[in-house]
Order: C-alpha cells, then sequence, then structure tokens
C-alpha cells in the first residue's frame, strides 16, 4: 500500500468542518485504504473491516451510514459496476500521486481510465 499525502488545508476546509467526527475519521481512513485511483469495493462489511479491523464497537451499519454521508458532501461518488458497489474518492488526482498504470477496480464512467484490473 502506497504512502498518502494529507495537506494541512484539510484543517480549515469547510467540508471537513461540516461532518461528523466519525465521518471525518472514515474519510482519513478511506483515503489510506482505497488503490492509487483512490477506489475500493463499497461493500459495508467489508468497509468496516478494512476501516476499522481491532474496533469491535463499530457496526458495518455505522460506517456505511458515514460513507453515504461522505457522498452526499461530495467527497466521494458511490457507484456500482457489474452489480457490486464501489466507491471513488472524488478529486483524488489532485491530491495523490498515481502510481499504478491500472486500478484493481472497476472506474465509475469507463472512460475514466480504460479498464479495471482484472480485464
Amino acid at each position: 500500500m502506497s504512502n498518502r499525502i494529507l495537506k494541512e488545508s484539510v484543517c480549515t476546509s469547510p467540508t471537513i468542518e461540516s461532518l461528523s467526527w466519525f465521518e471525518e475519521v472514515c474519510f482519513y481512513r478511506l483515503i489510506v485504504q482505497c488503490d492509487d485511483y483512490g477506489r475500493m469495493d463499497a461493500r459495508p462489511s467489508l468497509l468496516k473491516a478494512r476501516l476499522f479491523p481491532l474496533r469491535e464497537d463499530i457496526e458495518s451499519g455505522t460506517v456505511e451510514k458515514a460513507v453515504e454521508a461522505l457522498a452526499e458532501a461530495g467527497l466521494l461518488l458511490l457507484y456500482e459496476a457489474e452489480g457490486q458497489p464501489y466507491l471513488q474518492l472524488l478529486t483524488w488526482e489532485k491530491h495523490q500521486r498515481v502510481r499504478n498504470k491500472r486500478s484493481r477496480f472497476p472506474a465509475p464512467y469507463p472512460q475514466a481510465d480504460g479498464q479495471a484490473a482484472d480485464d
């Protein structure tokens, strides 16, 4: 997994400020768990397992609601590809380096980067 950049402007972002503390924590944890294109599997049970592997007190439904709030705030896009839910962190390329030639997950729009890694 690649290192990620978190800019100091996050501290003065009105969008981040509008989030609950839990939504904000989810957002930061998503940043370090997404692939090099800012994407990941968005099945609630997998999100819970990836974002909070050691927290038995946090349920997948709680994480799912937080992710939906992040989508409503315009920080990520929830989408489906071949019947599977995925997410894409928006403005990823503006803040992170893309090192891999292909994403591990399908693009939200087929023209976004060509094909998924398993094509």
